[in-house]
């Protein structure tokens, strides 16, 4: 019995809000009525909600210029893959 291969389908992003004969137009454009969310654009920390403590106040303080910059995460190799390569190789970053 053999498995049938299933296709990979990539669909194109919803344009919506592009006039009324594009059936995803007109008034509200599938965002809803009023509120934050419907507007042009949303902070990053939105929430919906008020929380007792907010996603930024549960952030870890840190001092500096470059404090929001993203930082590299160390790189994990296993000792099994390092085994596989010929002996005095130089592994290096």
């Amino acid at each position: 019995m053999t498995i049938p291969l299933l296709k990979t389908v990539e669909r194109r992003k919803k344009r919506v809000g592009r006039g009324y004969g594009s059936g995803r137009g007109g008034h509200t454009a599938g965002r809803g009525q009023k509120g934050q969310k419907s507007r042009r654009n949303m902070g990053v920390i939105f929430e919906g909600f008020k929380m007792k403590k907010s996603f930024i106040k549960r952030l870890p303080l840190r001092k500096g210029k470059g404090k929001f910059k993203a930082h590299d995460k160390p790189i994990i190799v296993k000792l099994a893959f390092l085994n596989l390569l010929p002996s005095q190789n130089v592994v290096d970053l």
